[in-house]
């Protein structure tokens, strides 16, 4: 048993996996290999443009030329599943990231946005898509005078048909910045924390969940408690406390996000523990419980510093039971996936094995239930661009060297 691998519980989810093995399948391509995307510097983040409808990665180059150092790759492919890549730091006129991005697709406009810092001068700058790359500095646009101290994290709400980039200041005051459509086309700013509310200790993230019709904010707190800031019509409510300490070490405070499941109307927080262990946070029922994924399901122990991503793959025609999917890497380098059936958890390692690419970036992931598929992205330690994609119509062939087919972890 590898170094780190807490067993696998008892019990019969083995079965539903293999159950579930027989009719779907994961693949993997090396991005970088077979379509030549320039290898990353560091963090990715992916996003589905539904409206068109394409797949796409963005992140900062690795380069040694100082010139195109920092500038941002977007990486796309339609359903022909060709990828292509472009440097929209070139194409946009924007100046080079100093941060990692954050991105995601607008579809109430049919744009796409990609939000960053660059220098340090604390400005928050946007490279939109609208017929063409174009650059913004939000900052400026939403005529704001407070400077934000870490990357910030962007999302868009089909239902209020608004977009909102949250990040905190030097004072670790937590603020949002908020665009509607038509006559609220423009940016404003908003500020969340309170004289007396909670100061958040790292930078917070956000979601719509759209099924309930409410937005979501999650930060951890300076007394290192987890904390929800809850939007439901039109308005943001005071920042509630969901009860898990995250750890004592500053230097290993999580930077959690969040998901909506509409199959039964929860939401769901996972996060990277000091204990190195993988944590869910779950609201049901009018309550937030907590799960540690790692010692309940079993599987590899998290690589430090990597946090996991969540996401729900919501019911559709090809796969009528919908799933909960939690993503990271393991201290081995592989991608595990724990997901979430009516029968229970399970894990699956969807890398290793000879050939494949060990990761050195935390992975990125969303659904597509249209086309029945989930994605996932991630930097390799050779800065090489890979995508995981699961499809429910059967297994694919072997993509060549570039990459291999898995069944759950099984290369063939």
């Amino acid at each position: 048993m590898p170094a780190g691998h807490r067993g696998w519980p008892a019990g019969g989810h083995r079965c539903c996996i293999l159950r579930r093995e027989q009719d779907m399948g994961w693949t993997t391509q090396n991005l970088t290999q077979k379509f030549g995307a320039p290898p990353a510097l560091s963090g990715l983040v992916g996003y589905l443009f539904a409206a068109e409808p394409t797949r796409h990665v963005v992140y900062r180059q690795q380069s040694g030329d100082s010139a195109s150092a920092g500038h941002l790759i977007e990486l796309y492919c339609g359903t022909d599943d060709v990828w292509h890549a472009k440097d929209i730091t070139d194409e946009g006129g924007a100046p080079q990231a100093t941060s990692d991005p954050s991105a995601y697709a607008f579809e109430s406009e049919g744009t796409q946005h990609v939000v960053f810092l660059s220098d340090d001068d604390g400005h928050i700058h946007e490279l939109y898509q609208s017929d063409g790359w174009h650059h913004g500095d939000l900052t400026d646009s939403s005529a704001s005078v407070v400077r934000a101290v870490d990357p910030p994290f962007g999302w868009a709400s089909a239902h209020y048909g608004t977009q909102h980039v949250v990040f905190r200041d030097e004072y670790r005051r937590v603020y949002l910045l908020s665009r509607g459509t038509g006559d609220d086309a423009s940016w404003t700013q908003h500020p969340l924390t309170t004289a007396t509310g909670p100061h958040a200790a790292v930078a917070p993230g956000g979601y719509a969940f759209d099924a309930a019709q409410t937005q979501h904010l999650m930060m951890v707190g300076d007394d290192q408690l987890l904390y929800e800031y809850v939007m439901t019509n039109g308005a943001w409510g005071p920042p509630r406390n969901l009860g898990p300490n995250v750890g004592a070490s500053r230097d290993a405070l999580p930077h959690p996000t969040g998901y909506g499941f509409a199959g039964d109307g929860t939401r769901h927080v996972p996060w990277l523990g000091e204990d190195r262990d993988i944590h869910e946070q779950s609201f049901t029922n009018g309550a937030w419980s907590p799960t540690n994924l790692t010692t309940e399901v079993g599987g590899t122990s998290p690589m430090p510093g990597l946090a996991p991503v969540g996401y729900a793959f919501e019911s559709n025609p090809a796969v009528p039971v919908g799933t909960r999917n939690v993503i990271h890497v393991g201290a081995d380098g592989v991608v595990y996936e724990f997901w979430n059936d009516p029968s229970g958890w399970h894990v699956n390692p969807l890398t290793g094995g000879a050939g494949s690419f060990p990761a050195a970036s935390a992975p990125t992931a969303f659904a597509d239930p249209v086309a029945g598929t989930q994605n996932v992205f991630y930097r390799s330690t050779a800065d090489e661009i890979i995508e995981l994609r699961y499809t429910p119509s059967g297994l694919h062939g072997s993509v060549g060297i570039h990459g291999s087919a898995h069944l759950h972890g099984k290369a063939l």
